[in-house]
């Protein structure tokens, strides 16, 4: 077989500088059978690369575009080229004692910093311009992380996940492959210097040592990406070592390549085969939930397929990967792949549009080849015309000085905007105490006894700049166990909301963050009444009791079983849980009959249920929407588009007989309308979740109900029943 790399100068370029959508440094020309003494060099280049590079970048901006959370595949693809092509070049270079890493990062990233950073400024501008104040610090964080190629860890850590285009998507996730190609580009060629250095004390072939120890990555990268997938898809999504064995797949065709002898009859079949799991890949599989895991072998493979498959007869897929569109689209593949997803989230705000169109479509497009085309001949050109003219070191701390200056402009922005929403925090908290309901009534507004007018000429408090800050006070306890399927997170964390010694009572609330809400209420309700309240929640993890056999079950469903264990060991005098469930698009709410079966198992040990009405779901952010729109207006949903006609708790089949039923929902809902402020007070901090502010006007509600509906909570021994108030 003939070995090739990288393919000749872009058409496009002046400087011959090779361009990438993964932003891989171009390879030399590799040698054929390199190995072997003698062997006569003769340099070629694979010319199925350039148009595959083209071809994938096309295929992630389709996806992005209409692919409603689907993944094409192409990524992977990059993947695998920037392992191909990097690891050649640096064993060769390395072989020849040519491989110094100044000069290599130098060449490396003055390359991918330029334009990234470009268009790092641009987007904090377009947030700036078209972006909700709410999330400026998470953009900047961000902006900042993506500057530091440690962006894929920023979205672990804050628990963001893969999505659809929306206007609550990151303006940068796109950049998480960045980040991981970037650790890989810093990371490799130590790696291969070592092994290079290894194999020369050990008299043993420098490829032959590199392979063994690829290969021993690989295998080690792909069980975890695989465990890890199992736990947690999200996480392992964006994970460098889920990901190292993509990039350490195309090292292992790099290193094996001078030794294969694919017929030629046969490079067009395995080129054919590998260009159809490309493009099929985003068709078939939904990448976004599956991949790193097994099934991203698909893609892998594809690319794999078509470089073995290269330099074949005529009748292979060269022909299809050498038209123009897709050569001009790998010309600009890296600065097409930075621009394109910021654009499209601005324009997705700017236009609030949960989904482009398809005029937007094409206005996306248009501005994206266009910017990038400029960003190629107006940064990165004149980038590699600077490291050709001073030297690879120069071009390494001009590009470290970029990288610090933009660093520093994010870090300075991101202090101020923590002064500013400590501010406004301190202010809501402020007013709201001063005040009282007044002029904040929040709940109280809707209150049939509530006869003060509501001023409307006042700030809604919190600020929708920093409703999402606005979160109960457990949420910064550690009390809150996360969704991740991780050993041992089944065992119930128990946390304590208010404790008396002697309490009268002791009330256990249960579930996922929608009881969550409930606790600024239920801990001042809680202190006021002598009662010991206790806290065990999982995120998205509500009390439920599983049908038959529970082996095999999920770590969530494992969480259920020792919750209902636990609690029925405790014996509290009351558990409370969200009784219903509402949905952000379905007229109605429904009971789920699993979690009906777990108060059935309560009652029966003799513990008595309290449930509550879920509260409405939104099929958009409100604090976005009413920084827009201050007055609310616009900001609501139908009360008849969120809620059953009757509580659906009352007559769920299955329900306990002895459990209790509160419905506060005219509490958040008007006779018509559910609304984004309510009484002066934001009523959610995202598009489902109260703010703590609200959820605490509902404490006064919620005891009268409570007086009403679970009388033995107020009996004291040493004063009798409390008294009861209708409300």
């Amino acid at each position: 077989m003939t070995v090739v790399s990288s393919p000749p100068p872009a058409s496009g370029g002046s400087t011959g500088v090779d361009r990438t959508a993964g932003g891989a440094p171009a390879a030399p020309a590799l040698p054929v059978a390199a190995d072997r003494p003698g062997a006569r060099r003769r340099p070629t280049h694979i010319p199925e690369l350039h148009g595959l590079r083209g071809l994938a970048l096309a295929l992630v901006v389709a996806f992005h575009l209409f692919g409603d959370g689907r993944v094409s595949g192409g990524v992977d693809v990059f993947l695998v080229v920037s392992g191909f092509l990097a690891t050649g070049s640096l064993l060769r270079r390395a072989e020849r004692r040519e491989l110094r890493l100044g000069e290599h990062y130098g060449r490396t990233f003055s390359r991918l910093v330029p334009p990234a950073l470009v268009v790092l400024v641009a987007t904090a501008g377009l947030a700036w311009w078209v972006m909700p104040q709410g999330v400026w610090a998470q953009t900047g964080r961000e902006i900042l992380a993506s500057a530091l190629y440690y962006v894929n860890w920023e979205m672990i850590s804050g628990q963001l996940a893969y999505g659809a285009a929306g206007p609550e998507t990151s303006a940068l996730q796109h950049f998480w492959s960045m980040s991981v190609q970037g650790q890989f580009f810093l990371a490799w060629p130590v790696v291969v210097l070592i092994v290079v250095a290894l194999a020369r004390l050990l008299w043993v072939s420098a490829r032959q040592l590199l392979l063994v120890v690829v290969v021993g990555l690989v295998v080690a990268s792909f069980l975890f990406a695989q465990n890890l997938h199992a736990l947690d898809q999200s996480v392992a999504y964006f994970h460098s070592w889920a990901r190292f064995w993509e990039l350490g797949v195309g090292g292992l065709l790099a290193l094996i390549l001078p030794w294969l002898r694919v017929p030629g009859v046969l490079r067009p079949v395995l080129g054919w085969v590998g260009l159809g799991l490309v493009v099929s890949s985003g068709f078939v599989l939904d990448g976004g939930a599956l991949f790193p895991g097994e099934w991203a072998w698909w893609p892998v493979t594809g690319a794999l397929l078509v470089l073995l498959g290269s330099g074949g007869p005529a009748w292979g897929p060269r022909g299809l990967l050498q038209v123009a569109p897709l050569r001009f689209v790998a010309d600009i593949s890296y600065a097409l792949y930075l621009w394109h997803w910021p654009l499209l989230i601005a324009y997705l705000h700017y236009t609030g549009l949960p989904r482009v169109d398809w005029l937007g479509a094409a206005a996306i497009m248009s501005t994206s080849v266009v910017l990038s085309w400029l960003t190629m001949k107006l940064v990165a050109d004149p980038a590699q015309r600077f490291r050709e003219a001073f030297g690879s070191g120069r071009a390494l701390t001009a590009a470290a000085v970029s990288v610090a200056l933009v660093a520093g402009a994010a870090l300075g922005g991101l202090t101020l905007l923590d002064r500013r929403d400590a501010q406004l925090l301190a202010a809501a908290a402020a007013v709201t105490a001063d005040t009282g309901p007044d002029q904040y009534p929040g709940a109280l507004a809707l209150s049939p006894s509530h006869q003060m007018p509501v001023p409307d000429d006042l700030d809604v408090q919190p600020a929708p700049a920093v409703a999402a800050l606005d979160l109960p006070a457990v949420d910064d306890d550690g009390c809150i166990q996360g969704n991740v399927d991780a050993p041992g997170s089944d065992t119930p964390l128990l946390c304590t909301l208010t404790d008396h010694p002697d309490a009268d009572h002791v009330v256990v609330m249960v579930g996922d963050s929608h009881i969550v809400q409930w606790t600024p209420a239920m801990r001042e309700i809680g202190h006021e009444e002598n009662w010991q309240v206790l806290l065990l929640a999982r995120r998205g993890c509500r009390l439920a009791a599983p049908v038959g056999t529970t082996t095999g079950l999920d770590q969530c469903w494992s969480w259920r079983v020792n919750a209902l264990e636990l609690l029925e060991q405790m014996r509290p005098d009351a558990v409370m849980v969200v009784g219903s469930r509402t949905s952000p698009t379905a007229a109605g709410d429904r009971v789920i009959p699993a979690e009906s079966r777990a108060w059935r198992q309560l009652a029966g040990a003799g513990i008595r249920v309290i449930t509550l009405r879920d509260n409405p779901r939104f099929a958009f952010q409100v604090p976005s929407c009413v920084e827009q729109h201050p007055d609310g207006v616009g900001c609501t949903r139908a009360r008849a588009e969120v809620y059953s006609p009757v509580n659906p708790v009352e007559d769920a089949p299955g329900v306990p007989e002895s459990a209790v039923h509160i419905d506060l929902s005219r509490y958040i809902c008007g006779e018509q309308l559910c609304a984004g402020v309510v009484g002066n007070v934001l009523t959610y901090r995202d598009d489902n979740h109260m703010t703590a502010t609200y959820a605490a006007t509902l404490e006064r509600p919620l005891r009268r109900a409570l007086q009403v509906k679970a009388s033995w909570l107020f009996v004291d021994p040493m004063r009798g029943p409390a008294i009861q108030t209708r409300f």
